[in-house]
């Protein structure tokens, strides 16, 4: 089963940057455009990652008195709005009014949440589905537990932007009164799940819903990896060899030892080709600032091997491609 077809919208860099300007507001180009309805499920391999993925709205989806919905986004926002896109999904499917929505980060546990890995263009192509399925196994909760309340068949109910309608009587709960009642039901099973018709979206889909750290993010605001500070945190920088595939013949680890701040010198071993996302190899220079790392890199004064290929040439190389 394919979701959706990309309809792909070329834009210049410019034009990009004129409508985020105009606009104050950032839209993914790539539209979603719903292609079938089916609910069942398709490969999308996320299941062969470490730790596999999860859906279990009891994981990812809370809901207060008050009504207010905390998504917890699995994925690291990596400027792609990941952490936008995947709540999202889960408040379309669980008909949640995304003014009332709230995202939180989570935390790096992948033995509870599943895969966290960013990268690989992998977050919604890996998560469209599960995230699809936990926001619609809320929904079937909430209603499960309004329809109990009201001593009801839960096919009577039904739910609509933020609460839970019974179609005969005209009667609605929030879902902020009915939080409690539904948190303490089970998951439904994969196959008892009910997606929506994709024509029901709200938001999948639409480009209408804004990236949530997008503010904070254009405006400095935002912590990104490199503000995060911890006590007694070190700081190291890596000498690598100038060459693709060269390792480290000799350095002199003494005269970056004699660097104030600088605690540490580590040979990193370089991986064999084809190295992926494996190490390349080089000699690390661990300190208490970044400054000491830096001049302590300096004072290394390695001497390298290029190895295969020292003898590499750009214009030999594209010759021998044509």
């Amino acid at each position: 089963m394919t979701l959706a077809h990309a309809v792909i919208e070329n834009v210049s860099r410019r034009g990009f940057l004129k409508g985020v300007l105009a606009t104050g507001s950032l839209v993914i180009a790539a539209k979603l455009v719903p292609a079938r309805a089916e609910a069942a499920g398709y490969a999308t391999g996320a299941e062969k990652m470490p730790h596999g993925v999860r859906s279990d709205p009891h994981l990812f989806v809370s809901i207060a008195p008050d009504g207010i919905v905390t998504i917890v986004a699995i994925r690291s926002e990596m400027g792609t709005g990941s952490r936008t896109s995947l709540p999202m999904i889960v408040a379309d499917e669980l008909e949640a009014d995304w003014s009332r929505v709230r995202v939180v980060q989570a935390p790096g546990d992948e033995e509870k949440y599943g895969n966290q890995d960013t990268d690989g263009s992998r977050s919604l192509r890996h998560h469209i589905q599960p995230m699809r399925q936990c926001g619609a196994a809320a929904r079937q909760m909430l209603e499960t537990a309004a329809a109990k309340r009201w001593g009801v068949d839960p096919g009577e109910v039904r739910a609509q932007n933020h609460e839970v309608v019974h179609k005969a009587s005209g009667r609605k709960l929030g879902y902020g009164e009915l939080a409690a009642d539904a948190s303490a039901l089970p998951t439904p099973p994969a196959d008892q799940i009910k997606l929506k018709d994709p024509a029901a979206f709200r938001y999948i889909g639409k480009g209408t819903t804004p990236i949530v750290d997008l503010f904070d993010i254009t405006t400095g605001r935002a912590t990104y990896g490199v503000d995060a500070k911890l006590p007694g945190m070190k700081y190291a920088v890596v000498a690598r060899p100038p060459v693709f595939g060269g390792k480290v013949v000799s350095f002199d680890a003494s005269a970056a030892m004699k660097v104030p701040g600088v605690e540490k010198v580590v040979t990193i071993e370089g991986t064999p080709a084809p190295a992926k996302f494996q190490p390349l190899g080089g000699v690390a220079v661990i300190a208490r600032n970044t400054w000491a790392a830096i001049k302590g890199r300096e004072a290394l004064n390695p001497t390298w091997d290029d190895g295969p290929n020292g003898s590499y040439d750009s214009a030999a190389f594209k010759a021998k491609i044509e």
